[in-house]
């Protein structure tokens, strides 16, 4: 197996402990096997063996489907204050508030339960919903796409009747459950993330999840222009992605409302905070740019340390997910919309020398893409596109997404565009290249190219005029270049330059995936430098 695709699924299997008070246990005992004792001994500085009895207090212990022997033995393993964790599988569990039944009689308190899917047992958990907050338990049932038909509206109603019925019974499985063992708060000891003495955990990644957190959102609550402050936040965590780079997504829910206020956004593993980092520095810099905001983009509440963990929190920007409302009768008007989004984003910015971006942010991807594709790609074709980068004299600066795909853009209940992770952008980015970026994936959803894999004929198509994506990316990219005062002559060589730049993103993917250096064959298989490819074979025609 690649090295990240090991990494990913360890530390996806135990996403469950952005939900404990602090996820970074000093010493855990797991009462499983398997890939979950993996990952638990993956996050944990010891792993005590069950087997040869507790030699000393554990901060975590874990279980799955545990007999009430065992439970008594994880409460026993337990110091003061610590966690236990635990995988409801059975139906005979008596539910909810069968469990809580067994894990309170064993002595657990503050027993909190959840229900993730996919199941984790089976494959990566994308969300871990808490059973027992009506406000996210309707979120999750109201916010998928509306259906079409009066049939179809009925169907969808009568399964979201009978799913959260199910919810509510605790007969969804499984059913996970985080408890705390009973203890005296006077005399309890500090818990890893408390210990300012341990070097380990001010350097160790963690998140918590923590009483003290709450209690600082709700003090600040009002101060953010969210309303009153709320009597009870709820934590809805959203732990999707394909990477363990991808960071952990909590939307807060003032409970019963089932509208998210405010989302936070931790990382999984250290090398996400540079990018957590910059999202803050970007949602910052925008709203000093346009104190009175820009539609569809979330405002930045914080962005500290919060117990040794930098933490983000925005507001929510919510709505059904663009691709739902995909068709070929929508496609243009979609299009359209993304257009004029990006053309309000950047505004009417002037035209700048090359001199001013050419050293920040085109030389350095030629570089790049040189340095890792060198070996794989004809030079020739490398020197012709910095030839035809260098032809443009003059560009307007804009503030670039970086990341303006299809599966970032929600609809809110407005109409209007929402834009989701900015963790990429650039506030003084070049135009174009997010439009050109978007438009192209757009085409690939609507060509089942997704599914299929044909990415180069797709694009070849949305390259002709005379196809549907092609008349509609001439008119949007028409559009976008007279709004902003972009030279049409820039647009072939923007073209040509935004593939570059994925690519330079893709290597380092591969470098990940390789946990080294790629070979040649993977960087061939590259999509991005196939689509580079692509367009220097039309030259600039499309």
């Amino acid at each position: 197996m690649q090295e990240e695709k090991r990494r990913n699924r360890l530390l996806r299997r135990v996403d469950w402990r952005f939900l404990l008070p602090c996820p970074s246990p000093v010493t855990s005992i797991c009462f499983a096997g398997g890939r979950i004792a993996k990952a638990v001994e993956r996050i944990s500085e010891r792993l005590a063996d069950p087997r040869r009895g507790v030699q000393e207090e554990c901060d975590l212990a874990v279980a799955i489907n545990p007999h009430q022997s065992t439970l008594v033995e994880a409460w026993d393993a337990l110091r003061p204050g610590g966690c236990c964790y635990v995988e409801w599988y059975s139906p005979f569990a008596g539910g909810t508030a069968g469990i809580r039944r067994r894990m309170e009689a064993v002595g657990f308190e503050s027993v909190t339960c959840y229900w993730p899917w996919p199941s984790p047992g089976l494959a990566c958990a994308h969300l871990w919903l808490p059973l027992e907050a009506p406000g996210a338990l309707h979120h999750l049932l109201i916010r998928g796409p509306a259906a079409r038909g009066a049939f179809r509206q009925v169907a969808r109603g009568i399964r979201r009747t009978v799913w959260l019925l199910a919810l509510r019974a605790g007969l969804a499985l499984p059913i996970c459950v985080i408890a705390r063992k009973r203890a005296d708060s006077a005399n309890e000891p500090p818990s890893p993330c408390e210990t300012t003495g341990s070097a380990r955990c001010r350097t160790r990644l963690a998140a918590c999840m923590s009483a003290d957190l709450i209690r600082t959102l709700q003090a600040e609550w009002s101060t953010w222009g969210l309303g009153p402050t709320p009597r009870q936040l709820s934590w809805f965590l959203l732990t999707g992605g394909f990477r363990s780079s991808n960071k952990i997504v909590a939307l807060l829910f003032a409970e019963p409302d089932p509208r998210p206020q405010l989302v936070v956004k931790l990382p999984r593993v250290p090398e996400s905070i540079s990018t957590l980092a910059n999202e803050a520095t970007i949602l910052r810099a925008l709203h000093s740019l346009r104190p009175g905001g820009i539609v569809g983009t979330p405002r930045l509440l914080f962005w500290r340390d919060h117990g040794g963990v930098m933490t983000l929190g925005e507001t929510a920007v919510t709505g059904a997910a663009l691709l739902t409302q995909l068709r070929r009768a929508t496609y243009r008007s979609l299009a359209l919309q993304a257009t004029s989004w990006q053309a309000a984003l950047a505004g009417r910015p002037v035209l700048s020398p090359r001199a001013v971006w050419w050293n920040r942010l085109v030389e350095p991807v030629l570089t790049e893409v040189q340095d890792s594709y060198g070996g794989v790609l004809d030079a020739g074709k490398l020197a012709e596109t910095r030839a035809i980068l260098a032809s443009v004299d003059s560009l307007p600066l804009v503030c670039e997404q970086r990341d303006f795909s299809p599966w970032n853009v929600v609809i809110t209940a407005s109409g209007a565009l929402g834009v989701l992770d900015w963790e990429s952008a650039e506030i003084q980015g070049l135009p174009a290249l997010d439009l050109i970026y978007f438009l192209t994936y757009l085409a690939f959803f609507l060509d089942g190219a997704i599914g299929s894999g044909r990415f180069q004929q797709s694009y070849r198509a949305s390259l002709d005029p005379l196809t549907l994506t092609g008349r509609v990316r001439v008119e949007c990219l028409a559009s976008y270049a007279e709004h902003i005062g972009l030279p049409p002559a820039a647009l072939y060589p923007l073209r040509l330059l935004v593939w570059l730049l994925h690519a330079r993103s893709e290597y380092s993917r591969f470098v990940a995936d390789a946990g080294g250096t790629p070979t040649s064959e993977t960087l061939r298989r590259g999509l991005f430098i196939s689509l580079w490819e692509e367009e220097l074979r039309r030259g600039g025609n499309g």
